[in-house]
């Protein structure tokens, strides 16, 4: 769907519905709204018909300029948590524009605790306001389900403030309502209050028909109705018909034959409205009763006629229970009940005749979601299949992940089973959202199901995803092979998959020490994505590509390209795009490196929260595992473990190697800073012991352990070997470490002299890319050596001692580094109770993974292997 396509849809779903031609004024029920947002929540339930919408709109019209409004239209299409969260922001940015700038658009399926950490953002940035925000969340029936039950619960709980929330329902939703109750956080419109009185039922007829009706009509209507305001409409658009030349018996007898309940109501609309209509309106009616959105061009094509704009018209005038949907009168739908009645009166094969017609319209004007939804709706599941084939490619290149499972996922599994490619998007998917036990069935039966009859592009296809599979859960020379493989069968032709498979390729080289060949590959998929308008892939090869330039010195240049392609992928209101996220977190590890912890620490979080909305684990993982290390270095030692517990719990889920590998190197450094050198070891024996390569990361972290175990001379035979490697490929980044390594193995071995020239070398190419974090985490016996490198750049070293001062000055003390964090302090007190892990977890509301995780921590910094001898010592240490 083109942007102006979606926004105008967006736009919709997010504008205060407009009133209609007889619309009252309610000045009670007004009042009792106003006086509801002094507490946090106001729910207004009812039967359709009751006019909830309408009073609501209007009591908050009345309010304009005293308050803000955000205001949600929802449907049975939001019921999925991520696109209910989606416009739920984008509503909120409707009225208060500068929020949001992290928590933003929603292109993929968040998990649960994703929900929670989007609207803790989200609040965050409202609680700054100083408006007074009403957020309206209309026609929640359409959507509740347990995750957006929680997710509401949460904001309720959590609303500042100057901040209300009105839920419009037409059933009581099954949220917490007797708590918020007995807390007084809940007020409640319902039945009995938005029912029509007396009067107004006599003012609306009144200005509905243009003629007042006689006291005893009124009372009959007002009977036969029980105030159900949609009930006196279709009563009023009756009596307008005869309302010039009717005499007032007339009225009469219409009125006494009117039936209060709704099947007499839906009988009286056949007989008394749509009986009464011209047979070119009752005609468009019934052939157009299947669509819930109406345009001029899409009416024409399902009705076969080109009249559809004048028809909109006339039915808009006439009241004929058509809701315009924006300001332009473009797109409309009917009146929920009108259309129910409209679609009793059609039979199965016209609906399906009409959903597939749509459907057809929908897909040639790119509107790619409605044009499948309506295929759905046909239960026509090979034209789904060929659009969703047609259309994947161009969901996946926007980052659109969640769609694309959504589909696979409405899909019958046994037609899914029953295509390679469709079990080959559904396991690749799944693994992307972390998901893996559900993902690598499919992944198993897609290689059975692949036959060499296909064309060679799905094969293609099919060998980029294996080669993503190999990536994450195998050797990453057999991820090569198949990476090669795909760009080989995907040729020359524009598919997402070609320039996936170039990244995977790039991304296994690296993992395989190929790194001069691994920047080369991904270098030529950048350029390739950025020809092919290929979002989605250009990011993640870049996101890619990036630590290869860091690691050749080119640290400017990795921030420049970062920076710009971040500016390219934002949306109307300039606030970034799901899929920027990876940029985002390799800006935030580049300003972390230049020691701009501020902006690094903005940019972190703002990656983590976009990839969850794209639903990338592995990037939120990256994310999580930079936001550590940045919050170890700031001293938040707690918070640290904390955000590196998340990490591991991540890394868990989908058992992937490349992925623990990843934390357990983490683990390892951060003990190591903390003093812990013998725990370091061992995490880094235990990561040397996964079935993945071994690579520069490992071996460096095996230096620095052999200088803290002072053994330079161990430490020094592996850094010659990198040294060497780093030269003979150009990786001038990967040489600042190394040489300040050496140098502090040199100076380890009473070598001053030769420690300075190793440090001098670290200078005279960190200088030019500003690197300094490298130089800043070494400690203190890097800042004594520094004074004698200024020959090489004054102005670089003393802006490095400069920093190195403000660095002791935040630091904790050794004996802080050294202590157990909160949760640690309390899993020991459960410990010593002779609690399970499965007890314990359950006591502080954590899981057994991430029990035994804080466990693995706690035993690291007490030095011990169990828990009795972790008992013992805390003892001994007077902790328990």
């Amino acid at each position: 769907m083109s942007f102006t396509s979606q926004q105008a849809l967006v736009n919709a779903k997010i504008s205060i519905p407009a009133p209609g031609p007889h619309t009252i004024s309610r000045p009670r029920l007004v009042d009792e709204l106003r006086d509801g947002l002094r507490r946090p929540l106001t729910i207004v339930t009812a039967p359709a018909g009751f006019g909830k919408t309408t009073m609501v709109a209007d009591a908050l019209r009345s309010e304009a300029g005293r308050l803000d409004v955000a205001w949600l239209s929802l449907d049975a299409e939001d019921r999925h948590l991520i696109r209910f969260l989606y416009h739920l922001v984008a509503a909120v940015q409707s009225a208060v524009p500068n929020v949001g700038r992290a928590p933003v658009f929603l292109i993929g399926r968040l998990q649960l605790p994703a929900a929670s950490d989007l609207l803790t953002a989200l609040l965050s940035e409202l609680a700054e306001t100083s408006r007074h925000v009403v957020i309206v969340v209309d026609g929640y029936h359409a959507v509740s389900s347990p995750e957006i039950d929680a997710a509401i619960a949460f904001l309720v709980d959590h609303l500042p403030t100057q901040l209300h929330l009105v839920l419009i329902s037409r059933e009581v939703p099954p949220l917490p309502l007797a708590r918020w109750r007995l807390q007084q956080r809940l007020s409640e419109i319902g039945l009995e209050s938005l029912r029509f009185s007396a009067g107004e039922s006599a003012r609306f007829l009144t200005a509905a028909i243009g003629l007042a009706l006689p006291e005893d009509l009124l009372r009959t209507l007002e009977r036969k109705t029980e105030g159900w305001i949609a009930g006196l409409q279709m009563a009023a658009l009756s009596l307008q018909h005869s309302a010039d030349n009717a005499s007032m018996a007339s009225f009469a007898q219409r009125v006494d034959a009117f039936g209060g309940e709704h099947r007499h109501v839906l009988d009286y609309l056949a007989e008394e409205v749509f009986n009464r209509q011209p047979q070119e309106i009752r005609d468009f009616l019934q052939r157009t009763s299947a669509l819930d959105r109406l345009c001029a061009p899409l009416c024409d094509a399902v009705t076969g006629t080109a009249n559809s704009r004048n028809l909109l018209i006339r039915l808009e005038q006439a009241n004929m229970f058509l809701m315009r949907l924006d300001e332009n009168r473009q797109w409309f739908r009917y009146h929920p009940l009108f259309a129910e009645f409209l679609r009793a009166g059609c039979d199965l094969k016209e609906q399906q005749r009409q959903h597939l017609q749509a459907s057809r319209w929908y897909a040639a004007n790119n509107f790619e979601e409605e044009a499948i939804r309506h295929a759905f709706a046909a239960r026509d599941f090979p034209t789904t299949v060929r659009l969703l084939r047609d259309f994947a490619d161009k969901v996946l290149a926007r980052g659109e992940l969640s769609k694309l499972r959504s589909w696979l996922d409405e899909l019958p599994d046994d037609l899914v089973r029953a295509h390679s490619d469709l079990a080959c998007y559904k396991a690749w998917t799944l693994c992307l959202a972390g998901r893996t036990a559900e993902g690598q069935p499919y992944a198993a039966l897609a290689r059975e199901l692949e036959t060499d009859d296909e064309p060679l592009h799905r094969r293609g296809m099919l060998g980029a995803i294996h080669a993503y599979i190999a990536l994450s859960w195998g050797d990453p020379k057999d991820a090569v092979a198949l990476a090669k493989q795909a760009l080989g069968r995907l040729g020359e032709c524009a598919s997402f998959f070609r320039v996936y498979a170039h990244s995977l390729l790039g991304q296994a080289q690296a993992l395989a020490g190929e790194r001069v060949a691994a920047t080369s590959t991904l270098s030529k998929g950048v350029q390739l994505g950025q020809q092919l308008d290929n979002h989605f892939m250009t990011v993640d090869t870049m996101g890619a590509l990036i630590p290869m330039m860091i690691g050749q010195g080119k640290l400017r240049e990795a921030r420049a390209m970062c920076q710009k392609a971040i500016s390219r992928f934002v949306d109307a209101k300039e606030s970034p795009a799901p899929v920027a996220a990876l940029l985002y977190i390799r800006l935030g590890i580049i300003d972390h490196e230049q020691n701009d912890l501020e902006s690094a620490r903005y940019r972190l979080l703002t990656g983590i929260e976009l990839s969850r909305q794209l639903g990338m684990v592995f990037y939120a993982l990256l994310g999580l595992r930079a936001l550590a290390k940045l919050q170890h270095v700031c001293g938040e030692r707690e918070a640290a473990w904390n955000t590196l517990a998340e990490a591991s719990e991540i890394a868990q889920r989908p058992e992937s190697t490349r992925r623990a590998r990843l934390i357990s190197l983490l683990i390892a450094e951060l003990q190591l800073r903390e003093g812990n050198v013998e725990g370091a070891m061992r995490t880094l024996d235990d990561t040397r012991a996964l079935p993945c390569a071994v690579g520069e990361e490992e071996d460096l972290l095996a230096a620095r352990i052999y200088l803290a175990r002072h053994q330079p001379t161990r430490a020094l035979n592996i850094l010659a070997t990198l040294e060497k490697n780093a030269g003979a490929e150009g990786f001038h980044g990967s040489l600042i470490v190394i040489h300040i390594l050496q140098a502090l193995c040199r100076k380890a071995a009473g070598e001053k002299a030769a420690a300075t020239r190793c440090l001098s070398k670290a200078v005279s190419l960190a200088a030019p890319g500003g690197y300094r974090r490298v130089f800043l985490d070494e400690g203190r016996a890097v800042a004594d050596l520094l004074g004698e490198t200024r020959h090489v750049d004054p102005g670089f070293v003393n802006r490095l001692l400069e920093a190195f001062a403000l660095d002791e000055e935040t630091l904790p003390s050794s004996a802080l580094q050294q202590s157990l964090s909160r949760m640690e302090r309390e899993i020991l007190k459960l410990l010593n109770l002779g609690l399970t892990n499965q007890q314990i977890g359950e006591k502080l509301g954590i899981t057994v993974s991430t029990t035994k995780w804080y466990l693995t921590q706690m035993f690291g910094k007490l030095d011990v292997r169990n828990r009795t001898q972790a008992i013992a010592r805390a003892r001994q240490l007077g902790l328990l």
